[in-house]
């Protein structure tokens, strides 16, 4: 049986103006000014990255820049900079080249906003901090990646 790797690939000196979303991995390494959703795979913001909006996905890794919020449904890795509140429901590690500014949140799996119905896409990017759920845990649940090998 053949597997095949669909995965999206924004390469260096690319930009994209908009709001995306996949349904599978995707890798920037250039600039996306907009929203980015992708609801299976791996979400990678590759060193030079640089998303300016919403980057939410089932397992993320920030070696590049967002600015701003994070979401991640299963684990969260960040070697890069987030400036923007972090939502997580499972693991999350912090190299020691980590930049945050913003709130850190362990929420619930249901709690996480995911891509069910064009409507839903048109509005990536607009839920704000008034709208957000009540019940969300505030507490954080980090662990330093150089703890974690040790």
């Amino acid at each position: 049986m053949k597997t095949e790797l669909n995965i999206t690939l924004i390469a260096r000196g690319c930009a994209i103006t908009g709001d995306m979303v996949v349904n599978h991995g995707i890798s920037c390494f250039g600039l996306l000014a907009g929203g980015i959703i992708s609801t299976e795979g791996l979400l990678h913001i590759g060193e030079g990255g640089l998303v300016k909006g919403m980057a939410q996905g089932e397992h993320v890794r920030i070696d590049g820049r967002v600015d701003g919020d994070v979401h991640a449904r299963g684990s969260l890795e960040i070697n890069g900079q987030v400036s923007g509140d972090i939502f997580y429901c499972g693991t999350i590690r912090l190299g020691p080249r980590a930049a945050l500014n913003g709130t850190l949140k362990r929420v619930a799996r249901m709690l996480t906003i995911e891509a069910e119905s064009e409507q839903d896409q048109a509005s990536i990017g607009t839920q704000r901090a008034a709208e957000r759920p009540a019940d969300e845990r505030t507490e954080p649940n980090v662990t330093d990646i150089s703890r974690a090998m040790a």
